[in-house]
């Protein structure tokens, strides 16, 4: 009966770290308060945010209310509109959440884009 082959410890850890970074563009750490709006049958609505980094397309807030993955909203701070955004994912954390938006129609230069952050 052969044995297992086992994997270097450097390898395993190698091949964790790229899986959990796949992202294409780099994240930038922010520091700011977003609104979160969007509507649906039941009415308008708002959620105040944290948010934590951003990339190209994508946008990391914290929020003491759930959204559900898919949920379409618009992202503004006191200065700007960011765009119309994607949850894709909602992370439960202590007690707060954090979560993951794709912002396809943002604008592209981050650099006008964090100004406004």
């Amino acid at each position: 009966m052969s044995q297992p082959r086992s994997v270097p410890l450097q390898t395993r850890l190698t091949a964790r770290n790229e899986r959990i970074n796949r992202r294409l563009q780099e994240r930038i750490s922010v520091d700011c308060q977003v609104r979160l709006c969007w509507q649906d049958r039941h009415g308008n609505h708002v959620l105040s945010a944290h948010a934590m980094d951003m990339s190209k397309f994508g946008l990391l807030v914290e929020t003491e209310k759930a959204l559900e993955p898919g949920a379409v909203v618009s992202v503004q701070t006191n200065s700007a509109m960011l765009g119309t955004a994607c949850v894709r994912h909602c992370t439960p954390k202590g007690l707060k959440y954090r979560i993951g938006m794709h912002l396809p129609d943002r604008m592209t230069s981050l650099g006008i884009c964090t100004t406004a952050l």
